[in-house]
């Protein structure tokens, strides 16, 4: 699973998952309610919290929800107080809407040392590494303007860009490479900007025995069929829910029946001689779109019945053309 509040960023990061193996939320780290889809076996964050202020206070929720032996892995940029940054907070202090900027750039807290990072996982029962590196990057002097500006326009003077307009960008971004081409001078080779970055890696210690429950999560859902029915199911699970069908291996396809994936969902169907469908019993898929797969659903000729008994989800059930009841939820 992959979450990111930015839609461009969810579209690149889907684009470039052509095997659709993550299911890609468009979320911001703070919404993310990590309790409700854990238990995790990992968690990866690469220069992101430092975009989020908040984010000592919201590591623990994180690590609740990893499971035993769980590991999260993050990495922040360490380099509030360099130069670089100083010096954008310098220009802003002074700048006529000062008022806007200063708090907009106040992020000091949300780049933590080493020594904070131990102190939040230690104090939740995990295992603790953390460590520091900093990078000399060579930056090349062969553009208009300061290399060192180049290197931030995208990302640290992203809330001056957001707050000012293009005039005053301008103004601001002049001044601000004045005091750059004094803190980081041209040499030969080019500019030298030492970047340093904050690592941490915590591993939850127990095994699964010492769990409230030894069950982390559901691998796929059985669904039956008569022999024969295979290509009904893939017209259903492929054709109208789009879910892609993913080889068996040769022992079992010699069987029949068929498996479909989406995102987290997967659906085993086999072959049961004297198939009878189950009416009870059932899988719920969760789609981003109920009313478009609603709409795909009855287009290809199957029920769809609305249950509202569950205050504020969003469903429907059908079934898989050969009786199977099916339940498909809004998330």
């Amino acid at each position: 699973m992959g979450i990111d509040p930015s839609p461009q960023m969810i579209e690149t990061a889907r684009a470039a998952d052509g095997a659709d193996l993550v299911e890609w939320r468009r979320l911001s780290a703070e919404n993310w309610d990590a309790t409700r889809d854990g238990p995790i076996d990992l968690v990866v964050t690469n220069a992101v919290l430092q975009w989020v202020p908040s984010h000592l206070d919201l590591l623990p929720r994180w690590l609740e929800a990893l499971g035993p032996g769980g590991v999260i892995a993050l990495q922040v940029p360490g380099n509030m107080q360099a130069p670089a940054h100083a010096l954008m907070r310098e220009v802003a202090s002074t700048h006529p809407r000062a008022a806007e900027l200063v708090p907009a750039l106040n992020r000091a807290r949300a780049s933590a040392d080493p020594t904070d990072y131990v102190r939040v996982l230690v104090g939740a029962g995990f295992e603790a590494d953390a460590w520091e590196t900093t990078y000399m990057h060579l930056l090349s002097g062969e553009h208009d303007e300061h290399p060192v500006l180049s290197w931030v326009r995208s990302t640290g003077l992203r809330p001056v860009r957001q707050i000012l307009t293009e005039e005053e960008f301008v103004e601001f971004t002049s001044e601000y490479e004045r005091r750059l081409r004094q803190a980081y001078p041209e040499e030969p080779f080019g500019v030298a900007l030492p970047f340093r970055r904050v690592f941490a890696i915590g591993r939850r210690t127990g095994s699964v025995s010492e769990s409230v429950s030894a069950v982390v999560g559901i691998d796929h859902v059985q669904v039956a069929c008569a022999a024969g029915d295979e290509d009904v199911q893939r017209g259903f699970y492929a054709g109208v829910l789009g879910m892609t069908e993913i080889p068996k291996p040769p022992i079992l396809a010699a069987r029949g029946g068929a498996w479909f994936a989406s995102g987290q969902a997967v659906i085993h169907v086999g072959v049961e001689a004297d198939f009878s469908p189950a009416r009870k019993a059932h899988p719920c898929l969760l789609v981003p779109d109920i009313d478009e797969i609603a709409r795909r659903v009855r287009a290809a000729g199957h029920p769809v019945t609305w249950d509202d008994a569950i205050p504020g989800i969003r469903r429907f059930h059908t079934h898989d053309g050969v009786g199977n009841r099916i339940e498909l939820q809004e998330r």
